[in-house]
């Protein structure tokens, strides 16, 4: 039978089968409390992170503020368009490619009432470059609510009516 090393034990290791150290249970309450308080850190954290995310409406990856199902979906919805009025008649402005980022910013469509007029002109010439339509060939530009239901039994938008909110020459 093998004799157990002393000196193994004298220079710092104990047996697996020895009693834990004196002070172990000391120091694991303060290793609990250090990983508490990293955790709660943490989580802190990215709860501040992505409440300032929304608040601002950022659409930095992997956060964003792109509100999924945040709307409630019934029989009537009421959206604003912008309208261009041409020589050839009235053209709704729509993205000429659906990945322009003009599909996403019909967002912005309120704040064009409050912005000052030059900066009006600036985002309805904007709108319109990305729609592929010219803007020396427009004469205004309508922001138009426009009020739509959903009949029972059918799958088709019918429109209930239209107002014009505001109007800007490009």
């Amino acid at each position: 039978m093998p004799l157990r090393n002393d000196a193994r034990t004298a220079r710092g290791h104990r047996p697996a089968w020895t009693a834990p150290w004196p002070d172990a249970a000391t120091r694991a309450a303060q290793a609990t409390r250090h990983d508490l308080h990293r955790a709660r850190a943490v989580t802190y954290g990215i709860v501040l992170t992505l409440l300032v995310t929304a608040a601002v409406e950022a659409e930095v990856w992997p956060l964003t503020a792109y509100r999924l199902f945040s709307t409630v979906r019934t029989g009537t919805t009421v959206s604003l368009e912008l309208v261009a009025a041409t020589d050839d008649g009235d053209v709704l402005v729509q993205p000429a490619d659906r990945s322009e980022p003009l599909a996403t910013t019909a967002r912005q469509y309120p704040d064009l009432s409050t912005a000052t007029p030059e900066r009006r002109r600036e985002m309805v010439t904007a709108w319109l470059a990305l729609a592929g339509i010219d803007p020396a060939a427009v004469t205004t530009v309508r922001l138009e609510r426009a009020v739509r239901t959903l009949p029972d039994g059918t799958s088709t938008w019918v429109e209930r009516s239209r107002e014009t909110v505001l109007e800007v020459v490009p």
